[in-house]
């Protein structure tokens, strides 16, 4: 069930970017605090997703060796 809820939070965010798309290039197209704040969240988002993808890698090891030993 975790992981509907963050599929959930992850489309909605994915829509709140596209939203701020048409104020960016309208009003902030030359803002370097927007660009610097863009920046560090999609530095943030990235390594959630590198650790995220991390564990995932390593349950399925965990359940590989697993059915392999009985």
């Amino acid at each position: 069930m975790a992981s509907r809820k963050a599929a959930v939070a992850h489309y909605t965010l994915a829509g709140t970017w596209a939203l701020m798309l048409v104020p960016t290039l309208l009003w902030w197209s030359e803002s370097v605090l927007w660009v610097a704040a863009m920046s560090l969240y999609a530095n943030f988002v990235g390594h959630l997703s590198a650790a995220k993808a991390s564990r995932a890698e390593e349950e399925a090891e965990a359940q590989h060796t697993e059915s392999r030993d009985t």
